[in-house]
């Protein structure tokens, strides 16, 4: 298992050809293992409906900037569509520790749209409030929406990210580490910390 990104044997041929190109463009991400990423095929099933229905009933107003997801995962739903959701764990692998997840992203299509936002670290399916990366979503054919995916993970992956008091922050590539801080990610390669 996780010899290849995005590993999954159920997929139809549309959710194939979005996969592979998606899946291509991965091998170069840099701090991305195969591990990091998984390919979720999730079949509508009536607890999900129920599920669905009672939320709607709550009156539970989904964040402005989700809300075309959310829309079109019920339409979705009540189609009775598959739905595919590529997640991309960002993880810290800081020198001598364990590594940890600290953000997760994923792209979710839906008929002919890709959704893809930050993503709820347990519950893959649910956008997070937008806070470090900005949400995209584009319609067209498979492969068209497996390169706008593919461009949008990885804009993400090649971001510098630092760490320290105020917690995790992207930064423009080139940024001298603050004092106090550490590299995520994508901070330079000779490991020692950069002098203001």
């Amino acid at each position: 298992m996780y010899e290849d990104w995005f590993e999954d044997d159920e997929l139809n041929s549309e959710q194939k050809a979005f996969v592979d190109v998606v899946r291509e463009s991965a091998r170069s991400w840099p701090e991305c293992r195969p591990i990091d990423t998984v390919a979720l095929v999730f079949e509508p099933e009536e607890e999900e409906e129920d599920e669905r229905a009672a939320a709607q009933e709550s009156q539970w107003e989904p964040p402005a900037e989700h809300a075309a997801y959310y829309a079109a995962l019920d339409e979705a739903i009540a189609r009775g569509d598959e739905i595919v959701t590529l997640i991309v764990d960002l993880v810290d692998r800081p020198e001598g520790g364990r590594g940890s997840v600290f953000m997760c992203v994923g792209a979710t299509i839906l008929d002919d749209r890709v959704f893809c936002s930050q993503r709820h670290t347990q519950s893959w399916q649910s956008p997070e409030p937008t806070r470090h990366v900005q949400p995209l979503t584009a319609a067209g054919p498979p492969e068209r929406l497996g390169r706008i995916a593919a461009a949008w993970f990885e804009e993400i992956m090649h971001s510098a990210i630092i760490t320290g008091r105020r917690g995790l922050r992207f930064v423009p590539q080139g940024t001298s580490l603050p004092p106090h801080h550490r590299w995520v990610r994508n901070g330079p390669r000779n490991d020692q910390p950069d002098r203001p």
